[in-house]
């Protein structure tokens, strides 16, 4: 079962177990056996794998059969394809579905099936559907297995008639076709081009490579780390250098999105030309993340460790729980004397926290389940005689819920350490405040100094010192308020003090301006570091519901905070300016990113509500708007059914929505029918 599908079952498992009065759904994934009975009503298992095997030996036709409660409101012949696709069916082999609660079913066959159109309708209509009628599952399928059987066999007596025919008909005209394509083809017209995609298509292929490959990176730094801690840096290294390498292909890919934006706005050409790069870029950065996505699932083998880490993370999710109050305690305390966007983004911290950790207490019963099922001697082998195929004993089962667990946990940890980062930020930020305005009056006072000195003034220094007095006023007015907003005052002088330094510079030695940029980097690191940290923290554990452009504004205050620290020592001027870029510019991907999760969810406070008419309960909706579970459910995001994030190194949904040919898959043609009983 590929990465994307167990993902899907296990969105349709949180359902079940957090929403008990929503009848039991199964979307389309990847079978595990040939017979897959979700509905639990095969009675006459033995008989119906019988038919199967005769089925398969005398025609060479393997028949897949899956019974399910529901498809999910997907339409049955969509609902049976992508299963087909999704479990690489080839050019001899057929499928079955069945949904007993909805009354439907469709049945899907290669196109280059030996049975024709009219053959597969005669079988439905005088086998399959009488017996699904009376509610005889198993006989249904039996019935389908015979009758296939009986119109293979009633074909296979004109075979070789028909051939020795095709035979004459090819070596008759033969000849004819190719000297009339000789002929032809020093005047036939140029092939046809591809259609150009338009500028808006080639947008969102860009906008959403970029937000699934962010999601990837993000996902990927956690089980890096994991695996680093479990098996040393060096066992991780090579997985390290591709994550590394593809971090930079998006960090660029996200630079050339912001270019976008500017003003004036590039010409279509260039818009054309940017796209290209940002979607070449963002391919080289997930074809690398797939080249070591198997290797790096052997390297943590959750199948093999589950046990051992599902206790670890019980543990984990334990400590976080009793966090809870002291992190509430904080939340009330920092809203108490602060205001602004820092405060607001922490406001709904702890139920988000709350959510993920009873998510993670769900999936992490579930995995037990599944092992227990495993590792029971009485459990039934499947036809394939893999016992790990048995429906709720399958051991990849138990490793993607511990992984989604462990997704959980971890957001949980940063929605909590996010509170705390706040409360040594905000009076980090106030003193800093404290500091500017005396920065800023200096200033002031030595630009005073200029203008009454008689010599030359520089260009626009009176302006400057009219505005930087100004924003001291309303600093000092904002700052004596019951609950100020110190990470916004700072901001204010920021801008103030760089207008004053401008129009002073004329005026200054390199040492001086050296001294100077010091002193205020001192200040302007610590406040963008947190800016940076704040808007990270934010987007991360609510990546299923934030889009692009926020995700480019945070991606770039990260190479300027980089930049920053890197130029710090050696270019204090330039940090300056860095860190001041940093600062700004994580600011914006904060407002943008609430603002994306308060359009996702239909409210304020950087809550959620039901995300596309979808599912709107608890922990089920946190582990969607975490981006744990998600893809389908993302609001605004286009995407599809079957989309479901996360998992392994790489992350997610990518990773397991490549069939890579191979089979004779739906992408190739298959035929299809079915209807209602």
């Amino acid at each position: 079962m590929t990465r994307i599908s167990r993902f899907a079952a296990l969105l349709v498992l949180a359902a079940g177990l957090l929403l008990p009065g929503v009848a039991w759904a199964q979307a389309p994934e990847r079978l595990a056996g040939q017979v897959t009975d979700q509905a639990g009503v095969l009675e006459d298992r033995a008989a119906v794998d019988d038919a199967l095997g005769k089925l398969q030996a005398d025609t060479g036709i393997q028949l897949f059969v899956v019974l399910v409660d529901s498809f999910d409101g997907t339409p049955a012949q969509d609902w049976t394809d992508e299963t087909a696709r999704l479990s690489d069916l080839g050019d001899r082999d057929a499928l079955l579905a069945v949904a007993t609660g909805d009354r439907a079913y469709a049945y899907s066959f290669p196109d280059d099936s030996r049975l024709t159109d009219s053959e597969l309708s005669d079988v439905a209509a005088n086998d399959i559907e009488p017996a699904l009628a009376k509610s005889d599952w198993s006989a249904a399928v039996i019935a389908a297995a015979q009758g296939y059987h009986k119109a293979a066999g009633a074909g296979s007596s004109l075979t070789w008639v028909v051939v020795l025919i095709l035979l004459v008909i090819v070596v008759a005209l033969g000849w004819v076709f190719v000297r009339r394509r000789r002929a032809a083809r020093s005047t036939a017209p140029a092939p046809a081009q591809p259609a150009r995609p338009s500028l808006a298509e080639l947008t969102d292929q860009a906008n959403a490579l970029l937000i699934e490959l962010d999601d990837d990176l993000r996902a990927s730094e956690r089980e890096l780390e994991l695996a680093a801690g479990q098996y040393g840096a060096a066992a991780a290294g090579p997985f390290r250098a591709a994550l590394d390498a593809s971090r930079q292909d998006v960090a660029e890919a996200f630079r050339l999105r912001m270019t976008l934006d500017e003003v004036p706005a590039p010409d279509e050409a260039t818009r054309r030309r940017t796209l290209a790069q940002i979607i070449e870029r963002c391919q080289a950065a997930d074809a690398r993340l797939d080249a070591e996505s198997e290797a790096f699932d052997r390297l943590r083998d959750l199948e093999g460790h589950a046990a051992e880490v599902a206790d670890e993370l019980d543990r984990r999710r334990a400590a976080l729980e009793a966090a809870l109050p002291a992190a509430t305690t904080t939340i009330q305390d920092l809203l108490a004397r602060y205001a602004g966007s820092a405060v607001t983004a922490i406001t709904a911290n702890v139920d988000q926290a709350r959510e993920r950790l009873t998510f993670a207490a769900s999936a992490l019963t579930q995995a037990r389940t599944d092992l227990a099922a495993a590792a029971s001697p009485q459990a039934p082998e499947t036809p394939s005689g893999d016992p790990a195929a048995v429906p709720g004993g399958d051991r990849a089962e138990a490793a993607l819920a511990v992984r989604a667990a462990e997704q959980a946990v971890d957001q949980a940890d940063q929605l909590i350490a996010a509170v705390n980062r706040a409360a040594t930020d905000l009076p980090a930020a106030r003193v800093a405040a404290d500091a500017l305005i005396a920065e800023v009056t200096a200033e002031i006072a030595a630009a005073r100094a200029v203008l009454n000195g008689g010599g030359t003034v520089p260009a626009g220094l009176a302006a400057a010192v009219s505005g930087g007095e100004q924003a001291v006023a309303e600093v000092r007015a904002g700052l004596a308020a019951a609950q100020p907003d110190p990470v916004a005052a700072v901001a204010r002088l920021q801008a103030a003090d760089a207008a004053l330094d401008d129009a002073l510079d004329a005026a200054r030695d390199t040492a001086e301006r050296d001294a100077r940029a010091r002193s205020l980097l001192a200040q302007a690191l610590p406040v963008a570091r947190g800016e940076v940290a704040a808007a990270n923290d934010f987007i991360t554990t609510r990546r299923g519901a934030v889009d692009a452009g926020a995700r480019a504004s945070l991606s770039e205050a990260q190479r300027h905070l980089a930049l920053a620290e890197s130029l710090a020592a050696s270019n204090p001027g330039a940090a300056l300016t860095e860190a001041q870029q940093a600062q700004q510019l994580a600011a914006s991907a904060g407002r943008v990113a609430r603002t994306d999760v308060q359009s996702w969810g239909g409210g304020g406070g950087g809550g959620y509500g039901r995300p596309g008419g979808g599912f709107d309960a608890g922990s089920f909706a946190g582990a969607v708007l975490g981006g744990i579970l998600s893809g389908a459910a993302r609001s605004g995001h286009g995407g599809g059914g079957g989309s479901w994030g996360g998992g392994g190194f790489g992350g997610s949904a990518s990773r397991g929505r490549r069939t890579g040919g191979g089979g004779g898959g739906v992408g190739g043609g298959r035929r299809g029918g079915g209807g209602r009983f």
